[in-house]
């Protein structure tokens, strides 16, 4: 019996240690599932923002296209268009004018005549009416068809002139987006020499306390890290007044943390150049020809008919003092055959108009051809300085390599290390620039014709 429940117990205690292994182990697993799931998230939530730090041209156009007030617009003339557009077309339906008076006349045509046995009537010194009349145009010479299209290209204008001004937002935040990239540019090669003269600071620091270089040699590179600090400061700052400037231009939210990305620009082998402008030209020039047509279609005749009905006294018989009903029915026809050649002066005008609005597409096309020019000069001459520009900087790096070994075994002085360095960060400095100048006169050029950017 002893033994058996010693047995028994053996039994419990192993089955509760391996339940308690189990447990463990599960707990342990349930603790590593968390923490993957806590990593995960925070590498999500980490790739979040940083995506939403990184900003492009192309996402500031395409904001400024939406959300700058001045798109608005395009929607509210389209909506004016349209208002107008309905009250022309209700030309043709039926007009209904309700008319109702009373008068009382001092006095009245009287017969002062007399007939043997025959009693003149008595015109009334009340009059009581209310007319209903009706309207209805019937032919009008295709001039309310002949309105609709001068609204319909009035519209046009003043929509093209909306794409014409978001063109000009678009230079603008292209001017501000480079701008703030070349200042981005000069930040990291300067936050990349600040660290270069940390380390080489600290190098100096032991070589100090050890007695083998003269503690001015320090102070040197002590008072180039400060100003090194100094210029990041003033280059931080401009920055953020661009990215501010350029977040209020292009609806997209910017912070000092975001990163521009360099657009990233194809070749483009079309010679055509078609600007906004030009379609604003075009919609000018065939407001002309609509307003011109409009003109002609003044001069056609036109065909109406009416009918008026009333209930009063008198009626159409001034002689009738009943009050009673009375309608009149009938057509009118006019037709304006002379008006002193006023319709061939306007068409003049109009005429002198469409060739103004020809010269000063002419005169555009010229400025665009010398903005043109002067982009594609520009481009081949950054070109070929950024060549050198990449051959100075390989130079310079190894002569400030150098210049840092022989300050190392004391055989240069800080100074002229420090000459050295700042010459490479010049260079480095001129390089990137160049290379966003040309990335930005590609842009132009793009803009210039007209053609797409992405």
């Amino acid at each position: 019996m002893e033994s058996l429940i010693r047995h028994i117990l053996m039994a419990s205690t192993m089955a509760i240690c391996l339940l308690a292994k189990v447990i463990s182990r599960i707990i342990h697993h349930f603790f590593h599932l968390v923490g993957f799931a806590l990593i995960a998230l925070f590498m999500v939530i980490g790739l979040t923002g940083y995506s939403q730090n990184v900003v492009s041209l192309k996402m500031c156009h395409d904001s400024a296209e939406v959300k700058f007030p001045l798109a608005e617009q395009k929607a509210k003339f389209e909506q004016i268009n349209q208002l107008k557009q309905d009250n022309l077309a209700s030309n043709y339906l039926p007009t209904l004018n309700l008319k109702a008076k009373a008068t009382y006349q001092s006095e009245v045509v009287e017969f002062k005549i007399s007939v043997p046995g025959m009693d003149l009537p008595a015109m009334p010194h009340e009059q009581y009416s209310a007319n209903i009349e009706i309207n209805q145009l019937i032919y009008d010479g295709g001039n309310s068809k002949a309105a609709q299209k001068v609204n319909e290209q009035n519209s046009l204008i003043n929509i093209q002139k909306v794409e014409v001004d978001i063109y000009g937002l678009k230079v603008q935040i292209n001017q501000l987006y480079f701008n703030c990239l070349l200042l981005q540019e000069n930040e990291g090669i300067l936050q990349l020499t600040h660290e270069t003269i940390i380390e080489k600071r600290k190098m100096m620091i032991s070589a100090v306390d050890q007695g083998m270089v003269l503690e001015s040699e320090l102070d040197n590179l002590s008072a180039e890290m400060l100003r090194l600090e100094q210029q990041i400061i003033e280059i931080k700052s401009a920055k953020a007044q661009v990215l501010k400037a350029l977040e209020i231009l292009s609806c997209v939210t910017i912070n000092e943390n975001s990163e521009l990305l360099p657009p990233q620009i194809g070749t483009d082998n079309n010679t055509s150049i078609f600007r906004p402008e030009h379609k604003l030209f075009q919609n000018q020039s065939q407001l002309l020809d609509a307003t011109l047509d409009l003109t002609q279609k003044k001069r056609m005749p036109t065909l109406a008919a009416f009918a008026n009905g009333g209930y009063g006294k008198p009626g159409y018989d001034f002689f009738n003092d009943e009050i009673h009903g009375f309608y009149m029915v009938g057509a009118q026809f006019q037709w304006n055959i002379w008006d002193w050649k006023q319709t061939n002066r306007e068409k003049q005008q109009l005429s002198i108009q469409k060739l103004i609005v020809d010269d000063n597409r002419k005169a555009f096309d010229k400025n665009l051809t010398i903005s043109l020019s002067e982009a594609e000069l520009r481009e081949q001459k950054l070109e070929q300085l950024i060549t050198k520009d990449k051959a100075i900087v390989e130079l310079q790096s190894r002569i400030s390599n150098r210049s840092a070994e022989q300050m190392k075994n004391g055989t240069k002085t800080s100074s002229d290390y420090l000459r050295d360095l700042n010459a490479e960060k010049q260079a480095r400095i001129n390089l990137e620039s160049r290379q966003i100048q040309l990335i930005q006169s590609q842009v132009d050029e793009l803009m210039i014709k007209g053609a797409p950017l992405f």
